[in-house]
């Protein structure tokens, strides 16, 4: 090699050395910048899972509540109007009487894959609770089944010395938890002839505020609280109350009863501010 090749051939690896040592990262830099992705991945992937089991939870509501009143109205056309349905005193006794009507209006109409008559933990999760966290216990003089997609259902018929209706909880991923109103288990009601219940608001002390208006329920199958009297923040308001002191609120003070009704009437969407997350 010539002197002249070896004068160019040293300034020209020495910048290509220089170049190199600008261009690479220290191990400083690179444990900072895991630092910041693990940062960013822990505050931002919490809320990815909880938007998509929000999403997974509202759309398979839609399809159970859809399910189970496509049964209802299937019924009716060959039963007649529901108000001629006749169950509410047939047999007396009230796990017979739910049975006679899911038996007689309902299942001819629904596929399901088990059912528990009496109500009994091969159907439902021992671990239910209210929105407020006291404990749903099942009870024998009660009803479940399983839909083919997971779903339990609780249910029973009303007794005979109220107006003739079916109390329907769904369980939206069957025993997996957390097994609480207004979480995975929405709250359906049928009803039809519902005479409705005074609503208002009731504070710490039990003292109950009329509203003046009255909470009926809609026709047929409904998810429990979708009236034409409410608004969602009424709903969502932790001192909702019908006149008999029962806190149906979706909220962590209440039993959670109408939170189904809180999405459904919000488009089929969770509202900003809904008191939990999925």
């Amino acid at each position: 090699m010539s002197e002249a090749h070896s004068k160019f051939l040293v300034p020209y690896c020495l910048s290509n050395l220089v170049s190199s040592k600008k261009t690479a990262f220290t191990l400083a830099e690179v444990l900072i910048t895991l630092g910041i992705i693990g940062i960013v991945a822990a505050m931002t992937i919490p809320t990815l899972i909880s938007n998509y089991n929000e999403k997974q939870t509202v759309t398979k509501l839609q399809k159970v509540y859809a399910t189970l009143k496509n049964a209802f109205e299937m019924s009716k056309v060959d039963h007649g109007d529901y108000e001629t349905w006749y169950w509410n005193n047939i047999p007396a006794d009230n796990a017979q009487r739910t049975n006679y009507f899911w038996d007689t209006y309902i299942f001819p109409y629904l596929k399901v894959s088990k059912k528990c008559f009496p109500a009994s933990e091969e159907c439902l999760p021992s671990d239910m609770t209210f929105s407020n966290g006291s404990s749903l216990p099942i009870s024998g003089t009660r009803g479940a089944f399983i839909l083919p997609d997971g779903t339990s259902v609780y249910t029973w018929a009303g007794g005979d010395a109220y107006y003739p209706h079916v109390w329907v909880y769904a369980d939206l991923n069957g025993k997996a938890k957390p097994n609480m109103l207004g979480k995975d288990i929405f709250v359906m009601l049928f009803s039809p002839n519902n005479p409705g219940q005074t609503w208002g608001t009731t504070d710490d002390d039990g003292n109950f505020t009329d509203t003046g208006k009255v909470f009926k329920q809609q026709y047929g199958l409904v998810l429990y609280g979708d009236t034409n009297n409410v608004t969602i923040d009424d709903l969502l308001n932790p001192s909702f109350s019908l006149s008999d002191n029962t806190n149906a609120s979706c909220s962590s003070k209440g039993l959670g009863y109408v939170c189904g009704a809180v999405i459904k009437l919000n488009s089929w969407k969770v509202p900003d501010n809904y008191p939990f997350k999925f």
